[in-house]
């Protein structure tokens, strides 16, 4: 086989002759080993085509993480259907936005997201066919498709590199997500540079990050399927259970965001789970404190850090054994397969130590936007990936993030955009004004606060607005202290003045 940009799905065809009996995936008590993993895989892909999709066609999935997630994402990739995670925290008006730009023509949910589901197909007319899933292989429409569906192999050679496999939609700016293209190639190159983490057939994963988000998805499960490791997928995160699960199941890799990290130390098991399985720990998503990787190192525990994004599937950078203390503060070094620069406003390269933006370019960088040619085109110009963080690198290489994206919040390892909050809260009738700032917050790192201005005469209150917010974005969105003032602080060129604001949120 020449081409290695090979169509994923090829993966677990391959791993169900070497590791036939091996575990691949397990939730809620239901394991599939890389044999039935794969008749599953061929059955949904065939089931599919029965429907009538082709190649290139978008199929929505909103769910939980579990054994019909991995099924679903690589069926997809085997006959070059396009798989789009939706994100089950949105609000139905964000979550609508979303299935409208990629026109999906399937869409795979839980049955717990029924009344959302049965929502998008009224909102967007391309869903021609829903199909539920319950929990633990009940009986369901997603199974019944299953049954009556061929296992012949459904693995079609002529997919593969530059062909889109991925739209995974990250939070914009202006307001609107964005759905970023990750191709078969793409996904081949994350995995390989996630190789570098130590992952093996012998790994066992335990994956808590919500398989919407590019660390779940593409840092975790892509690149443990690829080398026939076993991948254990909880729905949700649930502290007690994570402890309990790396005890019982001999666990050896986790990836995850600090407020994850925080909450397992926090945790009254934390000081007598048996971690002695436990060969690395992978955090991302947010800077991780240097205080509490000496608490987990005082465990015999030790962290890898890195730095990535949607856009690069995710991994930019990253550190090996032995790094994490040595190199605390920093996010690690490009990954193999990935080029790393630090340019001015001109675009010029800049030397170690000075402060510019990061830019990354390598076979992980997305193909694009979905339906965005020009942001496409600002995003990637001259061959590299403008991320729009600032930071530099040492002498060896080793990468500092000083700064993020213009305003950019990261609670609990999710990124929030305080314009998408701003332009909800603007639309209360009782709302002249509003800013939305990122607070400090011991649990999630950080989370939103709003200052409000009300339109004279109206009488706003905290509850009142968040209850407007319920139904229109996510929770963690969610402000989670308004201020209310006459006026905001502004510069003489009548913008707001932020960091005034971040300054008196942080006393508040």
């Amino acid at each position: 086989m020449a081409d290695l940009d090979v169509n994923i799905g090829h993966w677990v065809r391959k791993n169900a002759q070497i590791y036939p009996d091996k575990t691949a995936v397990k939730s809620l008590g239901r394991a599939f080993t890389y044999r039935e993993l794969s008749d599953r895989m061929n059955r949904l892909a065939n089931g599919l085509r029965g429907l009538g999709l082709a190649r290139g066609d978008r199929v929505a999935l909103l769910l939980l993480n579990g054994t019909e997630y991995v099924e679903a994402v690589f069926a997809c990739s085997a006959i070059g259907l396009i798989a789009v995670p939706l994100n089950w925290r949105l609000g139905q008006d964000e979550q609508a936005f979303v299935v409208a730009d990629c026109a999906p023509r399937v869409l795979i949910h839980h049955a717990a997201f029924e009344e959302r589901a049965l929502a998008l197909q009224r909102e967007c007319a391309s869903i021609e066919h829903r199909l539920a899933v319950t929990d633990a292989g009940g009986s369901s429409p997603y199974e019944e498709l299953l049954a009556a569906a061929p296992a012949a192999d459904a693995v079609d050679p002529a997919v593969g590199g530059d062909d889109p496999h991925l739209i995974m939609y990250t939070a914009g700016t202006t307001g609107h997500p964005k759905g970023v293209v990750l191709t078969h190639a793409n996904c081949f190159w994350q995995s390989v540079n996630g190789w570098a983490l130590g992952v093996s057939p012998k790994t066992v994963a335990l994956v808590v990050l919500p398989l919407f988000h590019v660390g779940g998805l593409n840092g975790s499960v892509t690149p443990m399927i690829h080398v026939g490791a076993s991948v254990l997928l909880p729905p949700k995160f649930d502290v007690a259970e994570t402890l309990e699960t790396i005890e019982r199941e001999r666990v050896s890799g986790l990836l995850a965001v600090p407020a994850v990290y925080q909450m397992m130390y926090d945790h009254p098991r934390f000081a007598s789970t048996d971690f002695s399985s436990i060969e690395a720990l992978i955090s991302g998503g947010a800077p991780l404190p240097l205080d509490l990787i000496r608490k987990y190192h005082q465990r015999g525990l030790e962290f890898r850090q890195g730095y990535g994004l949607t856009e690069t599937a995710p991994g930019a950078t990253g550190m090996g054994p032995g790094e994490c203390l040595d190199h605390a503060g920093t996010a690690g070094r490009a990954c193999l397969y990935v080029d790393l620069a630090i340019v001015d406003d001109g675009g010029h390269p800049l030397p170690p130590g000075q402060a510019g933006e990061v830019c990354v370019r390598g076979p992980n960088v997305m193909r694009g936007y979905w339906n965005r040619p020009d942001e496409t085109a600002s995003a990637l110009r001259g061959g590299w990936f403008h991320s729009g963080d600032i930071g530099f690198v040492d002498d060896a290489g080793y990468l500092t993030l000083v700064d993020r994206k213009k305003d950019m919040i990261i609670s609990g390892g999710e990124n929030v955009y305080p314009a998408e909050i701003e332009k909800v809260l603007q639309e209360h009738a009782g709302v002249a004004e509003v800013a939305v700032v990122g607070r400090p917050d011991a649990k999630w790192g950080e989370v939103p606060v709003a200052f409000v201005v009300p339109r004279r005469g109206c009488q706003l209150t905290a509850d009142e607005l968040l209850a407007f917010c319920r139904d229109r974005i996510g929770r963690y969105k969610q402000p989670k202290e308004f201020f209310f003032r006459q006026a905001l602080p502004r510069n003489a060129a009548g913008k707001v003045l932020k960091p005034e604001l971040r300054r008196e949120a942080g006393n508040g």
